[in-house]
């Protein structure tokens, strides 16, 4: 579990951060809790920075598959032209042929298909991302009307986004 101290006025409070999002209701966490509006403003930038990260991964992913899948396709081409040479007196293939070939390629086709699937996922994540990045603008512009004094203590203390407030204790006044 993550821990931060954020300062809303003259109040310190107590940030727990789960580190499992496995369990995570994106609908709900994507809507605004008005009855919690202040540890909404103060969890959410947390989240958005959660799931730009997983983007920032998701795109390492697909960056990855992508490299993996070329350094199998020139392997796999210069394969068959080899293939295709012997077979046809040393005379070298057509470029259609070879991309034909590779087209044909269980291997190839493996591949093709699990990138697709992680440029998905990465889609999914970005979706989320930039749905998260509009509810914190939208709350960014309420927080200009809202005084963290005039909202009482046991409202902004709960678990909010998977993300437990406590208030500290002053040791010094």
């Amino acid at each position: 579990m993550q821990k931060k101290v954020v300062q809303i006025g003259s109040k310190s409070y107590k940030l727990l951060f789960d580190d499992d999002y496995e369990e995570m209701d994106v609908d709900s966490l994507l809507k605004i809790d008005y009855s919690n509006i202040i540890g909404e403003m103060i969890t959410f930038p947390v989240i958005v920075n959660k799931f730009g990260n997983l983007l920032a991964e998701a795109e390492s992913f697909v960056a990855e598959g992508k490299l993996h899948m070329e350094v199998y396709e020139a392997k796999a081409k210069e394969k068959f032209r080899i293939r295709f040479a012997e077979s046809n007196n040393g005379k070298n293939p057509t470029v259609e042929a070879l991309d034909n070939a590779i087209l044909m390629d269980e291997g190839y086709q493996n591949l093709r298909k699990d990138l697709i699937e992680t440029q998905k996922v990465r889609d999914y994540i970005n979706s989320i991302f930039w749905s998260c990045k509009d509810k914190s603008s939208k709350l960014e512009k309420i927080s200009l009307t809202v005084q963290g004094e005039d909202i009482p203590e046991s409202v902004i203390e709960g678990r909010i986004n998977n993300v437990l407030i406590k208030k500290t204790k002053r040791i010094i006044d």
